[in-house]
């Protein structure tokens, strides 16, 4: 390895003399005076060696993940020959409907024209009876009338009398009129109603949410719920002063370790350390080897954390109020704050373009597999809610408010927030009793009835574990606390 004169890329003149063993960056003179001073160094060569054992490391991991990628596209390759299969044999039901039901209709019409031909041909029939009648009824009249007429010129007094006792005989025959009032046809009414669903048919999915199993804890309810990766559970309610990590069979629950500490929120870092917000300016580290809680770099100083999630390049992300007992009335700064791994500050989301606060209280953060980011919103102390999702320049792309066929009475209350595999966002709209999924562009795709649909009440906190198993954690009605609180839900198509 020819490591002399290497030009460094910051300092025109200077070359890079040393390793940067922390920040893993080659240094010259400059930069260990002004960036790196007090850093561990260690020659170039060994910074090569370990430079080179790293990259194999990386390719290592980039191999992976095209091999991941190659699977994930042949996945997509056969989902997307399968919608268009799916699509034909459907479209040929529907169309084969419509033409059963153009056949009945036209069956119908057949019958309704065959009804008015009865009808019509019964009432000219009667018709031309009466005609018949009529004319002969007339024939007599005129005969009647020539008779009389002739005889009433007569000078003849038989033929007088003859003609008169003749009239009056055939007057005394019962030949009264035709009765011209008669059943007149039928009016047609159209049908008023519209083609309902039921008429052609309607789409009935398939199980896109289906419970796994159900438990019960010992908990009011359940406010913040982990997925770990030895597959128990985290769960914690922040008056209750506990964490409770559990161990979830098909059967039953059973309970690995308590941890004494408030925490209103969590999440893992890729260490597998667990970051909690305890409501104070800095987050504290419960770690996985001590199993003890531990102050961290992470402060938000002077404003305390509610929300606290880590994104896939491994940022902090801490939603932040001012420190005051209770959230509302704002007193104080709300905003998503940035942290990098080190604990630097790297961007705060507070402002709109218009000049406008962007958060009312941000309680809870979620990342797609883009790292953009999805806030809920607290906004009044009726706890209605929204989504908010933000733009890479600290601006907001898309506001999510509710579903109107659920929401248009009842108030949005989003309780958590998590993103599938397929980068869809599930919300938890718990005393609604709903979920909604939304995309990344925040149009909702799918909502449904928990509590109608899963048996679900309440749904409060969400997690999805490596196997793509939904975790719904919920809070119970006073007068039920027996009622189980944590489901395991599988998910389908989203």
């Amino acid at each position: 390895m020819d490591s002399s004169n290497i030009a460094c890329g910051i300092h025109i003149g200077q070359s890079y003399c040393l390793f940067c063993q922390p920040c893993e960056v080659v240094v010259c003179p400059l930069c260990i005076s002004e960036t790196h001073n007090g850093h561990t160094m260690i020659e170039l060569a060994e910074g090569y060696n370990l430079a080179v054992k790293k990259l194999k490391t990386l390719k290592s991991k980039i191999d992976q993940k095209l091999v991941h990628n190659d699977k994930l596209l042949s996945e997509l390759t056969n989902i997307k020959s399968s919608v268009d299969s799916k699509y034909e044999s459907e479209e040929k039901k529907i169309l084969s409907r419509k033409k059963t039901l153009e056949d009945e209709v036209g069956e119908h019409t057949k019958k309704r024209l065959k009804d008015l031909d009865l009808i019509r041909e019964i009432q000219v029939e009667s018709v031309k009876d009466g005609e018949d009648i009529s004319e002969k009824i007339q024939e007599d009249l005129y005969l009647k009338e020539t008779t009389s007429r002739q005889a009433s010129k007569s000078d003849s007094a038989s033929e007088v009398f003859r003609i008169y006792s003749e009239i009056k005989t055939r007057e005394q025959v019962n030949n009264h009129p035709v009765n011209t009032i008669s059943k007149k046809l039928p009016t047609f009414v159209p049908g008023k109603e519209k083609i309902q669903d039921f008429y052609l048919g309607a789409f009935k999915e398939a199980d896109v949410f289906k419970v796994i199993n159900q438990y019960k804890t010992a908990l009011p309810f359940i406010q913040n719920l982990v997925c770990c990766e030895d597959g128990a559970i985290l769960i914690g309610h922040y008056f209750s002063h506990r964490l409770h990590k559990l161990k979830l069979t098909n059967e039953s629950l059973f309970q690995m370790s308590i941890i004494e500490i408030n925490s209103f929120n969590m999440a893992f870092l890729p260490s597998g350390d667990l970051l909690l917000s305890t409501k104070e300016s800095s987050l504290k580290i419960l770690s996985c080897s001590t199993r003890k809680v531990e102050p961290t770099k992470y402060s938000v100083s002077p404003l305390i954390t509610i929300a606290v999630h880590v994104t896939g390049d491994q940022r902090i992300l801490v939603g932040a109020r001012e420190d005051q007992p209770k959230p509302f009335p704002v007193n104080g700064p709300r905003l998503l704050i940035v942290l990098n791994i080190d604990g630097k500050k790297e961007k705060a989301y507070h402002i709109d373009n218009k000049g406008k606060p962007i958060f009312t209280l941000p309680y809870r953060i979620t990342t797609d597999k883009e790292n953009n980011i999805y806030v809920i919103d607290i906004q009044d102390v009726d706890r209605t809610g929204r989504i908010v999702a933000l733009d890479k320049s600290s601006g907001v792309r898309w506001i999510y408010s509710g579903h109107p066929d659920i929401n248009k009475e009842q108030i949005f209350r989003p309780k958590d927030l998590v993103v599938t595999k397929s980068n869809n966002i599930i919300l938890a709209d718990g005393t609604n009793h709903h979920l909604h999924i939304v995309n990344t562009s925040g149009h909702c795709i799918h909502y449904l009835s928990t509590k109608d649909q899963l048996g679900i009440e309440l749904p409060f906190c969400l997690d999805i574990d490596n196997t793509d198993t939904l975790y719904i954690g919920c809070y119970t009605y006073q007068d039920e606390p027996e009622k189980e609180n944590i489901y395991t839900v599988q998910i389908s198509g989203f």
